[in-house]
């Protein structure tokens, strides 16, 4: 999945650029499209499960300015007992060339919310997660 962004005036800090930690929103709402479109967000709601970012590396390759173009991506990496993680890029789309201006691995955990425990990927849920691995565009090698 993906979601486009045009960088916008309050996107940028005082340095005339996007800052870092506006980079992990971009990230956000990618995976929350990503996972809508999926229906996993009205599933977890359903059966009271939380999804938890629990560590984000985040790699910064290059600055991104005013107007410019971005995609931002998602795909399943790998799927564990109990966490999965997400890997991202954003893509700067400038005089026809694409460039990856950064990328993240991000490790989340589902939480029961009865319990407000960290669950056991199995079962449904896990259907639901491996179903997240068919949905994905393209990748640029970093």
């Amino acid at each position: 999945m993906a979601i486009h962004i045009k960088v916008l005036g309050y996107h940028i800090d005082v340095f005339q650029h996007v800052n870092n930690a506006r980079y992990l929103e971009f990230y956000e709402a990618d995976r929350w499209d990503w996972m809508g479109k999926a229906n996993l967000i009205e599933w977890a709601i359903q059966h009271r499960i939380v999804m938890a970012a629990v560590n984000i590396n985040v790699n910064y390759f290059q600055a991104v300015g005013l107007g410019d173009e971005l995609t931002v991506i998602s795909r399943m990496d790998k799927i564990g007992v109990k966490s999965a993680v997400c890997y991202q890029q954003i893509i700067r789309h400038r005089n026809g060339a694409d460039e990856v201006v950064s990328d993240a691995y991000v490790t989340f955990v589902f939480i029961d919310g009865k319990v407000n425990k960290a669950m056991v990927i199995e079962d449904e849920l896990r259907e639901k997660i491996e179903s997240l691995k068919n949905k994905i565009d393209a990748f640029i090698e970093v």
